[in-house]
């Protein structure tokens, strides 16, 4: 089992043993990334994140009290970490208007980066519900425990987020 893992390597961890770090890492580094990434669009900034959030999470793994599960404690950190990106630093806009040379693109990549402009467009926390929902594939129960908030909040964060992504792409229907 997932959890049943994590909590081994955990209290292994906590035991002196940096190899179970090693193991977590492994396991959550693409979920990690890829929840950065979509948070930001930016491969670097992505790659920071992804950095600083195990950084973190070594640093902090032997005061991980094992309330909730290892996976919910992590991404907790990593939105955590993104909200904090965001206050930092303003998200440029991707250029919708096509270039010369990119005139040729199809439909459907147009489309990614017309969704890619409506997700920097929402306000945090209903960005973060509907990466969560949609390219992690998270419970709304899941996204309540990762964002510290109840299960009502993300499916009223996801839901907002639908339609204004509705309004936001209404040209593309």
């Amino acid at each position: 089992m997932k959890g049943d893992e994590d909590a081994i390597y955990v209290k292994s961890f906590k035991g002196g043993d940096e190899k179970a770090f090693d193991h977590l890492y492994e396991k959550y580094q693409i979920s990690i990334h890829a929840i950065c990434y979509r948070y930001t669009r930016n491969e670097a900034d992505a790659r920071e994140l992804t950095q600083d959030v195990f950084l973190k999470v070594y640093n902090n793994l032997n005061k991980f009290r094992e309330k909730s599960k290892f996976f919910t404690w992590l991404y907790r950190i990593a939105v955590n970490t993104c909200f904090s990106f965001k206050r930092k630093h303003k998200e440029p806009l991707l250029d919708l208007a096509p270039a010369k040379e990119s005139v040729d693109l199809g439909k459907r990549v147009r489309m990614k980066i017309a969704i890619d402009n409506a997700l920097l467009k929402l306000p945090k926390r209903q960005k973060l519900c509907f990466i969560l929902r949609h390219y992690e594939g998270h419970t709304f129960s899941e996204i309540g425990d990762i964002m510290g908030i109840t299960t009502g909040a993300a499916k009223a964060n996801h839901h907002h987020a639908v339609k204004k992504l509705r309004v936001l792409l209404e040209a593309w229907t």
